[in-house]
């Protein structure tokens, strides 16, 4: 199926634009997109106050038209997300994480056909994450005003700076599409895109968030013993769970490191629990139970400790190293480093090398593109059979590879 036409999308004529909140038009709408192998969204959603964002606002672009689907007024606004979850379809979008979220939380499963153009400009070029309007500049040199980001999408009716603001979050989407598309074709990273579609998607899995141990990602878990790790993972788990009983942010029930700081204290009362200021009174004591419950837990089923970072003396230089010839490779094959590889999968695989450990057995660098096409150029580095020289100063990237 021909996902991108360029001949269909031509940008110099103008588009209809429609507001759309009553129950036939949004219809009408639903059935244009069922017609149509490609078509791309955005959303405006208040996320400040309630665990689940409220959703205010769906725009749509379709290469006849521009839309506003107004949720605050159509009941139904579930079909649309089923649509979105319908395989056979391309559905793009720029930074679609909350959207891939929302799409879960009303459809319950997440977009089939999702194109994220922030991606794929990471993909083909030297920055990552690029906003709507960097990317805009930067590819189809359109400026777009960003003055509507902080605004109350609750209230109605939307102004008509909201409005423009609206319409323009996705008037340029599937020009992007097409230009990236096609840029992703001619550097062979289709699969690049596939296999990073799929780790987005998976990343909003809570299922999966569960399995990949959030909590140990907090500051400071790293230095709590097995048996106060159990005690952080439970309040954790807990969190979560209330969280989404109360429609409440899970910053406003609990803060990161009022978990961390009960987890080191194990406190066993609710007057004991109560001298660490930012408690609500409330939840003392089912939090009271839930470290109790954690404590109680036999020594096999505590977590392992969390393993100290780069503890070699060495492990540091050895790790500026590397980002210093990743930041090389990606400048020379136009790919963005923050997509390459993360500090931690490079201090990873320090860690690895150092205890003799040739290739990586998990992460990012041990599966996919990665492996194929970074991976070996790090393991030369680390194997002490690649350098890297100051070969031209006037230059944007001055470094070159040493003989």
């Amino acid at each position: 199926m021909q996902l991108s036409d360029p001949a269909a999308l031509p940008a110099a004529q103008p588009i209809r634009e429609e507001y759309i909140h009553t129950s036939p038009d949004f219809t009408r709408v639903l059935n244009h997109l069922q017609e149509l192998p490609v078509w791309a969204f955005d959303t405006e959603f208040v996320g400040e106050d309630t665990y689940v964002p409220k959703l205010c606002l769906v725009q749509v672009a379709t290469p006849q038209a521009l839309y506003l689907i107004d949720p605050l007024t159509i009941e139904d606004i579930q079909a649309f997300w089923k649509l979105v979850a319908k395989p056979g379809k391309r559905v793009v979008v720029h930074g679609g994480r909350e959207e891939i979220r929302l799409c879960r939380e009303w459809a319950g499963q997440p977009p089939a056909g999702l194109f994220d153009v922030q991606v794929a400009a990471g993909l083909t070029g030297p920055v990552f994450p690029l906003g709507m309007g960097n990317l805009a500049e930067q590819e189809l040199g359109v400026r777009l005003r960003k003055g509507e980001t902080l605004t109350e999408w609750r209230s109605r009716p939307l102004t008509p700076e909201q409005i423009t603001y609206a319409y323009d979050d996705v008037r340029h989407l599937l020009h992007l599409e097409q230009r990236l598309n096609s840029r992703l074709v001619e550097t062979g990273r289709e699969t690049w895109m596939t296999e990073e579609t799929a780790r987005q998607v998976a990343s909003t899995d809570p299922v999966r968030n569960q399995e990949e141990e959030r909590w140990r990602r907090l500051k400071g878990a790293s230095s709590l013993d097995p048996r106060r790790l159990a005690v952080l993972r439970a309040l954790f788990a807990w969190r979560e769970e209330r969280a989404g009983e109360l429609n409440r942010p899970l910053r406003v029930l609990l803060r990161d490191d009022l978990l961390v700081e009960l987890a080191r204290r194990t406190p066993n009362t609710v007057d004991e629990l109560e001298r660490t200021r930012g408690i609500s009174h409330r939840e003392a004591p089912i939090l009271v139970e839930v470290i109790e419950q954690a404590l109680r837990l036999p020594r096999s089923e505590w977590p392992e400790a969390s393993s100290r970072d780069l503890e070699a003396p060495q492990a540091q230089a050895l790790v500026s190293f590397l980002q210093l010839v990743l930041q090389h490779h990606c400048a020379a094959i136009n790919l963005a480093q923050p997509l390459a590889a993360t500090q931690a999968e490079l201090k990873n695989l320090v860690r690895q090398h150092l205890a003799g450990q040739t290739s990586p057995t998990e992460g990012l660098l041990a599966t996919g593109w990665r492996r194929d096409h970074v991976l070996p150029l790090l393991q030369e580095a680390m194997q002490g059979r690649l350098a890297l020289r100051v070969q031209d100063t006037s230059r944007e990237a001055p470094l070159g590879w040493g003989d």
